[in-house]
């Protein structure tokens, strides 16, 4: 009898729950301009109605992510994708399906909340309805907030951190990591000085302690976990697509997935850890469990990290650098470090709450990661400001006043605070508003599971860089390599300069092009976006020295096509008197032209384009190369000059 009440008590919370995260969608359409709202709301009322009506047929119950309805009504609407997620429709490959399993009672309640959403009410009703939610959502988030920040004490258990250390090749990134440095100290003249200070010593021990950060991250990205969308069918081995979702008994483990094969529709368990211990020896996930381990990784290392959960579904870590006395944002998903609006302005997140832990505190740090202060503060509704710096201090005060917790750590966390709170401080007109850095849409997780997710962009960028290729002498070899996305300019064998990321030697870019990893296939190219009918991308080079022309121009480089798709380049040669020739590049895997003779500048273009189907953008593939080629070039350009006064 017990037992039975027990059950009917947890049923009625757990309803009570989904109806409180359901109406949180609905309401989140508020934020939509009126139109956009609309547009979506009747959309979502059709699809609703659609499977309701015909529950049966497979095609009410699919929605595809290129359907017109999705891109231009439900896409730009601030909470729409998130109704239907939240209702129980899931990814499968390029569209979303409501499963067969799936109670459709969720859907009625959306319909009947979408169907009142314009219906005036009482304004006392209206007002003791919102505080009612307001409480409810406060409860869930502080409760969230504390779970997290006991969770985050995992990573200081010494016997699980010496198994972290033991996976590390830390011999190897250290080798790395100081090679680095003295490429550093050689591109600065640090090995002039007759003789190194104390002060100069410890500051290269703590760059040299950044650059390990550097090395750990692409080792981390590159070999040693996985980014899992759906595991592989444990009988035939072939795709699977996800199912539903049931609660675990393991108390390591959040919940368990299940995937159904699409060959032999075996069911596929897909447990996903929250310890990270076991995740140390499986090294597979998204970005909860990428985020977790390499967390931990940090702090068997002896850095300072924390890890970070933004309320709006991603994770990463931080890492407080002591070279530069402030908190630099990592994600290990994508390979980036100290690049904190990402989010916002690649991709286009409407942030809300960004919480940090670690064993010393909890912070607020959402302030880093915007530069739109007041439409975050409009969607922060779960609890007041106040409320929420109470309940942190309280949870801090707990953590730091406890017996092991000594006054010294204290006294420094408090320093270190002053200064996170001067680093987050935004003041407009202050800094550069219109800072070139770039910023792509998310790469981590298949493209469709992105797209629903708006993490992906179609952005164009003009980067605006021109290679000079007359400070180099009258030889110019420039190396681009997609494994390790350098940019080299060599020398008879020498390296005079390189840059790192393959959008910083570019002068323009359009079509969305990103770089695509496949790490079931081991390879990786750039491709453009999936919603671009062409990707283009323009590489510049000039002279500066008056003394010197071109000669002749030289290009090797990689691609792959697929169903009738195109990879075409040209050369645009522009002369002293204005004059402008366009050439055609017939082969990129061995050409060679005399007829820029002269030019003053190049602009080298390269278009994707073609394809088949709603993959057709991955079918024109530029620099595709397997990732254990490390030291083999994607694209060598090169270009011999000659002195003005140099006889034919």
């Amino acid at each position: 009898m017990i037992a039975n009440q027990l059950d009917i008590s947890m049923y009625v919370r757990a309803t009570q729950s989904n109806m409180e995260s359901l109406e949180r969608c609905v309401k989140s359409l508020e934020e939509n301009e009126n139109d956009v709202r609309e547009e979506a709301r009747k959309a979502l009322l059709n699809i609703c109605q659609n499977v309701l009506k015909s529950p049966n047929d497979d095609k009410s119950r699919e929605v595809r992510l290129d359907d017109e309805m999705v891109v231009e009504k439900l896409l730009p609407a601030v909470g729409a994708m998130e109704c239907l997620f939240d209702v129980g429709y899931v990814e499968d490959g390029e569209r979303i399906f409501l499963p067969h399993n799936t109670s459709l009672s969720r859907l009625q309640s959306l319909l009947k909340l979408l169907s009142t959403v314009s219906e005036s009410k009482p304004a006392r009703l209206a007002t003791r309805v919102i505080e009612e939610q307001s409480s409810a959502m406060q409860k869930e988030f502080f409760k969230r907030i504390s779970e997290y920040f006991h969770g985050v004490m995992h990573y200081e258990d010494p016997d699980l951190q010496r198994k972290a250390r033991s996976v590390i090749p830390i011999v190897q990134l250290e080798i790395a990591a100081m090679t680095k440095m003295r490429d550093l100290q050689k591109a600065h003249k640090f090995n002039n000085a007759t003789e190194a200070t104390s002060s100069t010593q410890f500051e290269a021990e703590l760059i040299a302690k950044d650059l390990l950060l550097v090395e750990l991250l692409h080792w981390f990205k590159s070999d040693f976990f996985k980014w899992v969308n759906s595991p592989k069918c444990s009988i035939c081995s072939a795709e699977c697509v996800y199912e539903s979702v049931v609660p675990s008994t393991n108390r390591r483990c959040s919940r368990i997935e299940l995937h159904k094969c699409k060959k032999c529709n075996v069911i596929v368990e897909f447990p996903r850890y929250s310890h990270p211990e076991l995740l140390l020896t499986l090294r597979r996930g998204r970005c909860g469990e990428w985020a977790n381990v390499f967390t931990l990784l940090c702090r068997s290392l002896g850095y300072d990290a924390r890890f970070i959960c933004d309320e709006t579904d991603h994770v990463w870590t931080e890492i407080w650098s002591a070279s530069s006395k402030r908190w630099t944002h990592v994600d290990p998903c994508e390979n980036v470090i100290d690049k904190p609006l990402m989010y916002e302005k690649g991709w286009k997140k409407k942030l809300t709450y960004i919480i940090a832990y670690s064993k010393d505190e909890v912070q607020d740090v959402t302030w880093r990661y915007t530069r739109n202060q007041e439409a975050v503060m409009k969607r922060r509704k779960t609890c007041t400001e106040q409320s929420l710096r109470q309940f942190l201090q309280s949870l801090n005060d707990q953590r730091q006043n406890s017996p092991n917790y000594s006054c010294a750590r204290r006294e420094y966390v408090v320093k270190r605070n002053l200064l996170e709170l001067a680093d987050m401080l935004y003041i407009p007109g202050l800094q550069n508003e219109n800072s070139d850095e770039t910023y792509e849409g998310r790469t981590s997780g298949s493209v469709a599971w992105r797209l629903a997710r708006g993490e992906i962009t179609q952005a164009n960028i003009e980067k605006g860089y021109i290679w000079d290729i007359s400070k180099y002498g009258q030889t110019f070899e420039l190396q681009y390599n997609i494994v390790k996305d350098m940019y080299h300019v060599h020398n008879d064998g020498t390296i005079l300069e390189q840059i790192s990321g393959w959008q910083e030697g570019i002068n323009i870019m359009d079509g969305g092009v990103f770089r695509k990893e496949e790490h079931d296939w081991k390879m990786v190219y750039l491709a453009r976006s999936p919603q671009a009918q062409y990707g283009y991308i323009k590489w510049s080079f000039k002279i500066t020295n008056s003394e010197l022309y071109i000669e002749m121009f030289n290009l090797k480089a990689k691609s792959e096509v697929f169903h009738g798709a195109n990879v075409s380049w040209k050369i645009e040669a522009l002369f002293n008197d204005d004059k402008m020739i366009v050439i055609p590049i017939s082969n990129c895997n061995s050409f060679c032209t005399k007829e820029v003779q002269k030019a003053v500048r190049l602009d080298i273009i390269v278009t994707l384009s073609g394809g088949q189907d709603q993959i057709a953008w991955q079918h024109a593939q530029l620099f595709r190369q397997s990732l254990e080629s490390i030291e083999e070039a994607s694209m060598i350009i090169s270009i011999q000059l000659k002195n003005c006064g140099t006889k034919k």
